[in-house]
């Protein structure tokens, strides 16, 4: 069997992550929130830390403006707070509020669930593989940690 080609693997991963996002995307129009992925993303990332505008919208790979309407919809929720800095007043900072933590993780554990039984027809041998791959494109592509694996040495049931 020959090895494959890095631009077919390329592609294959182009083909599967807009399946796999649309599925992400029914499921968050399905629980009523509103939200889309590219908000999810901001939720997940403010989970772990808070950050300024320009921060968030370098980590997610936006203009300011995109991110400032991304930023304004999230408060408008009140899932993400404003806060000045304490070491410089002049900036301000994102933070996810209680409600927006809550809400993040009742979305996450509700496409989890999804997804899982999506992925419960195929063998222990496929989701070995697809685990293996998974792990293997995360070194290329990090998740943002509301998305890593929930139990370190095992996959997910």
């Amino acid at each position: 069997m020959s090895e494959p080609k890095t631009n077919l693997v390329a592609e294959d991963v182009i083909r599967t992550i807009p399946a796999v996002m649309r599925v992400v995307t029914t499921e968050l129009r399905q629980q009523d929130t509103q939200l889309v992925p590219a908000q999810l993303a901001v939720l997940a990332a403010l989970s772990q830390q808070s950050c300024n505008l320009s921060e968030l919208a370098e980590l997610s790979g936006v203009s300011l403006p995109t991110m400032s309407g991304t930023v304004s919809r999230l408060v408008a929720q009140g899932w993400v707070q404003r806060t000045r800095a304490s070491h410089d007043r002049r900036m301000v900072m994102l933070e996810l509020t209680a409600d927006g933590r809550t809400q993040l993780t009742q979305l996450v554990q509700h496409i989890v669930a999804h997804i899982s039984d999506l992925l419960s027809p195929l063998s222990p041998v496929e989701l070995a593989a697809i685990q293996k791959g998974l792990v293997t494109l995360q070194k290329v592509f990090p998740p943002l940690e509301p998305f890593q694996r929930t139990n370190e040495g095992t996959a997910n049931q």
